[in-house]
């Protein structure tokens, strides 16, 4: 999977794919089940910020676009899912990620980034 299929998604759709791959399934076929997917999305990608950000922020790569007014946030967003890999063993779960994650701004994302282990 790529960032593009999912760039034009609104953040609470990308949550609740999140969910769905994070869960090992398909998106709901029902409303309660998007919302629990998309709450767990949202819960998942809260509790993880600190790795997340020990992954993204200190790489060379990502240290190279954080502060530059010029980034562009797609371009960010392949970079994110490369330094990502396939996040879980799951490409899909990267790619969402990615995206999310340039869309708050990796200068935002990577503020108060805790220092590499």
């Amino acid at each position: 999977m790529s960032v593009a299929e999912y760039w034009d998604k609104s953040d609470e759709e990308l949550y609740t794919l999140l969910g769905a791959a994070l869960l090992g399934k398909g998106v709901g076929l029902g409303p309660d089940d998007e919302e629990s997917e998309r709450q767990f999305g949202k819960q998942w990608f809260a509790n993880k910020h600190r790795e997340l950000q020990r992954q993204i922020c200190h790489h060379k790569r990502a240290q190279a676009l954080i502060g530059t007014s010029g980034s562009d946030r797609l371009i960010d967003a392949y970079t994110i899912q490369e330094l990502l890999g396939d996040f879980a063993g799951d490409p899909t779960t990267a790619a969402l990620i990615a995206v999310l994650v340039a869309r708050v701004g990796l200068g935002a994302f990577c503020r108060n980034a805790p220092a590499q282990p």
